[in-house]
C-alpha cells in the first residue's frame, strides 16, 4: 500500500472525526457516543475507504478494529495523532489480507 493511500486514509479518518463530532453535538445533543467505532467505520466505508485498501472490509470488521486499535493507541502514547496512527495500522492490517 502506498504512502499516499495511508495519507488518504488518515484524512478520511479526520473527516469522520469532524462529522462524528457534529453528529454527537446535534443528533445526540452532546452525549458521548459509545458506539463511535461503528459510526466511524460506516462513514469511512461510505466515503470510499474500500478503494484505498487491497482487500475488502465490512463495517463490522472495521468497527471492531477501530475499537481495539483505539485501546492500543491509548496505551502506546504514540507521538502520532490518532488518525495518522490508525491509518498506518489499517494499512498494515489489511495489507496482510486480514
Amino acid at each position: 500500500m502506498s504512502a499516499n493511500n495511508i495519507t488518504q486514509i488518515a484524512m478520511l479518518l479526520s473527516q469522520a472525526g469532524s462529522a462524528h463530532h457534529h453528529f454527537e453535538q446535534t443528533a445526540l445533543k452532546g452525549v458521548y457516543d459509545q458506539e463511535w467505532p461503528a459510526w466511524y467505520a460506516d462513514y469511512a466505508i461510505q466515503h470510499s475507504l474500500g478503494e484505498l485498501l487491497p482487500t475488502p472490509v465490512t463495517v463490522e470488521q472495521l468497527g471492531r478494529f477501530l475499537a481495539e486499535n483505539y485501546e492500543v493507541y491509548q496505551q502506546e502514547n504514540s507521538k502520532l495523532g490518532w488518525a495518522d496512527y490508525t491509518a498506518q495500522q489499517i494499512a498494515a492490517h489489511w495489507r496482510n489480507g486480514s
